[in-house]
């Protein structure tokens, strides 16, 4: 839905006494999110917030280069909806007033004080190290104040721009972990120990898969584990840590798989491994409540690098390979009982509501 379509859904929501849910907005058409997670009942007496707003992977204007912009060279092929961070303080502002029942009164961006930060966003998230992910040029628009959580590869570039005063670690799942609550797996504070995210890493650089856990107690007090998964590039569905982590205690409730429909090549390998990938691991996991594409946008390559290896993409939809899947299948009565994954495709600019 579009923001104004949100304003309104929120307020309505509010009316009938709905119980809240976790809002994302692509903010780039690709894999740049402002994922808002709703807050204990304590905390928002607290803080005057309904929602922790989390900054996910954000590029938001300029390239992405390495090196140099003549050897490696990706740029959006459409500029983001939300480009600025004054534009994330007022969508932000704008969501807690729906949320709130508020009206929606016009206000300028909160103007930083120095090293104090007043505005709505809470953290800044990355999970990968590359430069569409980890952008610098976005990243120094954010106050330094904002705390930042990060891969170990990424932590470790970013110490390097003397920036962030906060700097906090995604942890890797070991394979012989039991339970995904260990203390030593959550980043720290300030972010909050009901929001958890925790890396799952391959034998493959590019196919991780970042798990986001979101504890909250449901409409009936009942304590709830609500888990995304993220993978910009597909997963391995073999890989241990995965498996670990689906075996592993309190069990969790698969809200949504966060991957791409599109294939990526680069020299005529597979590396963006794309919809197929994305099946394997709702099959895996045995459904999620929702698929929404992420890393899906088209992207522009240039570059000497990009030349040489013939980097591109390859457009796929469900479909196809909800096709591909039944001419596999070896027993027709098992294709005939698949469940269909719920597909939710969010344009650049617009939201969705996790239900």
């Amino acid at each position: 839905m579009d923001i104004p379509a949100l304003h309104s859904t929120l307020r309505d929501r509010f009316a009938a006494g709905a119980e809240d849910r976790p809002i994302f907005t692509s903010l780039n058409g690709d894999n740049t999110w402002l994922m808002s997670f709703p807050r204990p009942r304590d905390e928002r007496g607290k803080t005057g917030k309904i929602f922790y707003h989390v900054v996910f992977e954000p590029w938001l204007a300029g390239p992405a280069s390495m090196l140099s912009t003549w050897i490696i060279y990706i740029k959006l092929g459409a500029p983001a909806a939300i480009s600025t961070v004054d534009q994330i303080e007022t969508l932000i502002t704008e969501i807690e007033n729906a949320a709130a029942g508020r009206p929606n009164q016009s206000s300028e961006p909160p103007k930083p004080e120095g090293d104090k930060y007043t505005g709505g966003i809470d953290a800044l998230l990355v999970g990968f190290h590359y430069s569409d992910h980890l952008h610098e040029e976005t990243l120094r628009m954010f106050h330094k104040a904002i705390p930042f959580i990060g891969s170990a590869e990424v932590v470790n570039i970013v110490k390097g721009y003397n920036h962030f005063t906060t700097i906090k670690l995604i942890h890797n799942f070991p394979v012989s972990a039991t339970s995904w609550q260990s203390p030593e797996l959550h980043p720290g504070e300030p972010l909050p120990a009901w929001i958890r995210p925790i890396r799952l890493p391959t034998n493959r650089e590019l196919n991780y898969c970042l798990a986001i856990v979101w504890t909250h107690r449901n409409s009936g007090g009942v304590e709830t584990h609500e888990a995304i998964f993220q993978t910009p590039h597909g997963t391995l569905i073999d890989a241990e840590p995965l498996q670990a982590f689906l075996d592993s205690e309190p069990r969790t409730k698969k809200l949504a798989i966060m991957n791409p429909l599109k294939e990526g090549y680069t020299a005529g390998q597979k590396l963006a491994l794309g919809v197929k990938s994305g099946l394997e691991l709702y099959r895996k996991m045995g459904g999620a409540k929702y698929w929404i594409p992420t890393s899906d946008g088209q992207l522009i390559y240039q570059g000497l690098v990009m030349r040489l290896l013939n980097v591109n993409d390859v457009k796929r939809t469900l479909d196809w390979a909800l096709e591909e899947e039944a001419q596999a299948a070896t027993d027709e009565t098992i294709t005939t009982k698949l469940e269909r994954p719920s597909l939710v495709e969010v344009g650049n600019g617009q939201s969705c509501i996790l239900e």
